[in-house]
């Protein structure tokens, strides 16, 4: 056996050598990749267990919040009626002092000069008070 024989005796173990790891490695690849996969199965399992509540959860949610914007607009309508009523009314009291006001003045002075007469009368002429 001359040098160059052994030579491409020794390439030819080297490269069996190199396809046996790569073929160790595609074979543990794979069982990593079927690992995965399983888990990934799995998983898509309780995924797919979960999509039916989840489902109904978003819904319940959606009408939640559809009833709050509703009652959100009643209570946006009710605040706009309870405004008129609060400018009404207080349209109304304004009116209302306006024209009790002058008549409340001339009760006023009726009763001053009832009071004034009423001390004149009691004191008597000479400002002493009467029994």
């Amino acid at each position: 056996m001359t040098s160059q024989d052994f030579m491409w005796l020794a390439i030819g173990v080297g490269c069996l050598i190199v396809a046996v790891g790569i073929g160790f490695v595609c074979i543990r690849l794979g069982q990593l990749l079927t690992g995965a996969d399983n888990a990934l199965d799995k998983v898509e399992r309780q995924l797919d267990s979960l999509r039916t509540p989840v489902t109904e959860t978003v819904s319940h949610v959606g009408g939640i919040a559809a009833n709050v914007d509703a009652m959100v607009g009643r209570v946006n309508r009710m605040t706009e009626v309870a405004e008129k009523t609060a400018g009404s009314i207080a349209k109304r009291a304004d009116a209302a002092q306006a024209k009790i006001s002058p008549a409340m003045a001339s009760v006023v002075g009726v009763l001053a000069g009832v009071a004034e007469g009423a001390k004149t009368f009691f004191r008597g002429d000479n400002g002493s008070t009467r029994q």
